[in-house]
């Protein structure tokens, strides 16, 4: 046996391979069931009619499933992200064989049972051998298996930290061999199992000239006597493939990566929604919220009339709010206090736990989030979607822009009535920096991965949590 295949076993040398196969087993497997379930059943569906069902199969199957990204690596992605997204290709492959078959009357002869199952059986399988084959990986690299070695070149500190990450995420099959650092650095207390600081650059060489590892990492760290050109001519030197982690880099950057002519150009931060999606989004709200309007209209006349009655003052509460690219917009609410401060106020403040400042039925509004029903309405003028990025008073933003990385960034989505970060829990008052970062973070994340499925589940979390215990 080979020394590759003693070390990383044949999954780690043939893993693209089979993913390539696993991308024509899954069409072809979905499309013999098809084919399959009449024999089964002993229906007697003559060729011409369940011969055009197969191909259909087969031919939706290889789009969706490719579109739906379920055959990327998931070493690092969470298997509830695949989950989902197997999930959403397969309802996408059966909506459209249904739209498809009524528009034809294709349907007619097909058991609405026997496919109801065929659907259920194929989605099982997806499931199965996907997720559960990747679970059973991940386990296997926890053991020992499917290990790839690494080689990090840096800072003490960042060596340390990056040694943790990989102690921390046991299932990715990354292990920390030797490290190295530039000279004359201070060397810190090592975590346990950290292997020791191998030395600099020369050093390094004799290293790899000496043993083997699958992939070199490094950080490069400002040094009069050691530039960034010198480290990419030294790493550019070795047969092994070469990462660079920016010392710089923040969690909520994403990281794409284009050219300009012969330039390479590192994408930080940006919304990649297509115009498409925003129309299809903006369509949504439309219906929703324009829906939810007049489902609720007459709770709407009688929540504005307690709050008349029962305190001075207006009944809808407007402030300023940086809305989509930052523009300033008019949000509306019902209002819940004994003042009505403007966004830009000096000193603005939070509402905080027993805030005498909270009429008695401003405080239950606030526990119910009733106050927020107004913004339906900025929903439908457009400044606002039912879901996206909480809007924040003016000078809270002027604050937090100068001390949160990427801040301004979740302005390139229109603010909502409700966000993932307010469904992880991050909602109400920010008593300190971190606890806006964390909902900053889920801000990002929330534009990361935006889909019309990530909003309908943002939507139902909002409805089963519509009470919380951090509105005050």
């Amino acid at each position: 046996m080979t020394p590759e295949l003693m070390r990383g076993g044949v999954l780690r040398l043939y893993g693209h391979d089979l993913a390539r196969l696993q991308r024509i087993i899954d069409p072809l497997l979905a499309a013999v069931l098809f084919w399959l379930i009449p024999t089964w059943s002993g229906s007697d569906l003559p060729a011409e009619i369940l011969w055009p069902g197969v191909l259909l199969v087969l031919l939706f199957s290889m789009v969706f499933f490719h579109l739906g990204k379920i055959y990327q690596t998931y070493r690092q992605i969470s298997l509830l992200t695949l989950l989902r997204r197997i999930t959403l290709s397969w309802s996408q492959v059966i909506t459209a064989l249904l739209l498809l078959g009524f528009a034809t009357k294709f349907t007619a002869r097909f058991s609405r049972l026997e496919y109801g199952i065929w659907a259920l059986v194929v989605w099982l399988i997806l499931v199965c051998t996907h997720v559960g084959g990747r679970l059973l990986l991940r386990l296997h690299r926890i053991n020992g298996g499917n290990t790839r070695t690494l080689l990090f070149w840096g800072s003490p500190e960042s060596a340390v930290d990056f040694y943790q990450q990989l102690t921390d995420l046991p299932h990715l099959g990354l292990r920390l061999v030797a490290w190295f650092q530039p000279p004359n650095a201070a060397l810190p207390p090592l975590p346990p199992g950290m292997p020791n600081s191998g030395g600099g650059l020369m050093e390094l060489r004799r290293w790899l000239d000496a043993n083997d590892v699958d992939l070199i990492f490094f950080s490069y760290v400002s040094n009069q006597d050691l530039s960034m050109q010198q480290l990419i001519q030294f790493f550019g030197d070795t047969c092994k493939p070469v990462f660079y982690i920016p010392p710089w880099s923040h969690p909520s950057m994403r990281f794409h990566v284009d050219q300009i002519g012969s330039s390479f150009c590192l994408g930080l931060w940006g919304s990649q929604e297509s115009l498409l999606d925003r129309q299809l989004k903006r369509l949504c709200d439309l219906l929703l919220a324009g829906t939810v309007v007049i489902c609720l209209a007459p709770a709407l006349v009688l929540l504005g009339a307690l709050v008349a009655f029962t305190s001075p003052g207006p009944v809808i509460f407007c402030q300023d709010r940086y809305g989509l690219d930052g523009r300033r917009f008019k949000i509306y609410k019902f209002r819940t206090m004994t003042v009505t401060e403007c966004g830009d106020q000096p000193g603005l403040r939070q509402a905080q736990r027993d805030d005498p400042r909270i009429t008695s039925i401003g405080r239950i509004l606030r526990r119910w989030s009733l106050d927020e029903l107004p913004q339906l309405f900025n929903v439908l003028t457009g400044s606002m979607s039912l879901v996206g990025p909480r809007p924040h008073a003016v000078e809270h933003n002027e604050l937090y822009r100068k001390l949160i990385p990427g801040y301004m960034q979740r302005h390139q989505f229109k603010p909502g009535i409700t966000g993932l970060a307010q469904v992880e829990g991050w909602r109400g008052e920010t008593s300190d920096v971190k606890a806006m970062a964390n909902r900053i973070e889920a801000d990002l994340r929330y534009q990361r991965e935006w889909s019309l499925s990530l909003d309908i589940k943002i939507l139902i979390k909002t409805i089963l949590k519509i009470r919380s215990g951090n509105a005050y």
